[in-house]
């Protein structure tokens, strides 16, 4: 806030900067306590994981050594998460376990600033400041020098245990920003890395060469939960999905089995890419590798999988069909990056509230602020010929509004610390 310095002097170097003293985000302070609240209620969820499996599955497996063994339950190696996941995983749990230790230091020291905002704003300066200009001068300076040294020093303090805990926050925010929940994929052959699957303008599947890029050869994987199947959504247009045309007479062939056990026609009805209007259930729903091996395998057709060997072999502009089950590399895809384990966009549902607030924590560094640059400008301003008379009724005015920001920002902050101390009996 601009406004604050009586007489507008040079600081000594001790406080740098001091354009616009205090600027903090007051208003934001309410995040720090609100991460606090929302970092119990993940640890709280993460430990009932082990008894409710309704929640996600993965809940209990994901955490490994963090949480207790539960009994009968594998050990989850490293392998289970991905590197960038367990990356994530393990900012997360630092910045969690900073929190279970010291969050109560950080809510009293914050609220102690806001405080010493608050009094000084509204006591300290409107009685000082005016004896400072008159005949008590230096006694009024040595009561001030006393006020915000104290005030410094607190500030100093915490600053020194904030600069660590938005250091974490700040990782884990970064990484969690870099961690895509549905990276897009190409969808390509295993024996042909460089041909994936694309569309063209009439929505009909086929190879097409990886060089170049084209938006179409990108896919988004959309989990269904009810059937742990996914649906492949085009990234280049959101509202275009792979599906299996509604040919009601090959559905139903398709469907049909030999007494044997084998399909009553080996091709089913064709795969396309278009809007989901008006399809038959779960013509959008895919079985993705490696759960089922390397086939893509429509929900609906359990004998069939994506093919692409027709009539003119494995090539750049081959057609997707629908095509019993042979193994052949035809039918062999593989997804570039990988796709998402069930626990790692688990683990991001999980902790996404809370790297929004930890981003907002990352850039709270000036809780120091410049009580230096405060008491310098009294002193510089004291020594120097008097030749502008100081506004001090904008200087206290200043004040108040510092005092009333600060004031607002403490009520926030205190109601989620209350939070905090509900989720955390």
């Amino acid at each position: 806030m601009t406004g604050l310095l009586l007489f507008a002097g040079d600081a000594s170097g001790r406080s740098g900067a001091v354009g616009s003293l205090f600027d903090l985000g007051l208003a934001d302070w309410r995040d720090v306590a609100a991460l606090g609240r929302v970092a119990a209620d993940t640890r709280v969820a993460l430990k009932a994981s082990r008894q409710r499996r309704d929640i996600v599955g993965f809940l209990g497996e994901v955490v490994g050594p963090a949480l207790e063994p539960r009994r009968g339950a594998e050990r989850i190696e490293p392998g289970d998460l991905s590197a960038e996941g367990q990356r994530l995983f393990d900012a997360w749990t630092e910045l969690d376990a900073m929190l279970e230790g010291q969050g109560l230091d950080l809510q009293l020291g914050m609220a102690a600033f806001a405080r010493d905002l608050v009094s000084y704003g509204r006591d300290v300066a409107p009685l000082s400041y005016r004896k400072l200009l008159g005949q008590e001068r230096e006694a009024a300076l040595d009561a001030l020098r006393l006020q915000v040294r104290m005030r410094a020093d607190r500030a100093t303090a915490l600053a020194a245990r904030m600069r660590d805990f938005a250091t974490r926050a700040g990782a884990f925010a970064a990484l969690f920003a870099a961690f895509e929940r549905d990276p897009a994929v190409r969808i390509s052959l295993r024996e042909a890395p460089e041909l994936c699957l694309a569309y063209d303008d009439d929505g009909q599947a086929h190879l097409e060469p990886v060089k170049g890029g084209a938006a179409r050869q990108f896919w988004r994987l959309r989990h269904d939960a009810a059937s742990d199947s996914h649906r492949l959504q085009s990234a280049a247009d959101p509202a275009l999905h792979l599906h299996i045309s509604p040919d009601e007479k090959l559905w139903t062939l398709a469907n049909a089995s030999t007494p044997f056990g084998f399909p009553l026609v080996s091709e089913g009805p064709r795969p396309r890419v278009g809007p989901l209007d008006g399809l038959p259930q779960r013509a959008d729903l895919f079985l993705i590798p490696p759960r089922q091996g390397a086939c893509i395998e429509n929900v609906a057709f359990p004998s069939h999988a994506l093919d692409v060997g027709g009539e003119g072999g494995v090539q750049a502009g081959a057609a997707l069909r629908l095509w019993e089950k042979t193994g052949l590399p035809s039918q062999q895809w593989a997804f570039t990056p990988t796709p998402r384990s069930r626990r790692e966009t688990g683990l991001y549902d999980l902790i996404a509230s809370a790297a929004e607030l930890a981003r907002t924590v990352a850039g709270v560094r000036g809780l120091r602020g410049d009580w230096n640059a405060v008491l310098d400008d009294l002193e510089a301003g004291l020594d120097a010929p008097r030749t502008v008379e100081a506004d001090i009724d904008g200087v206290l005015a200043a004040w108040r509004r510092m005092a009333d920001q600060a004031e607002a920002a403490l009520g926030e902050f205190e109601a989620e610390t209350r939070a905090f101390d509900a989720a955390c009996p």
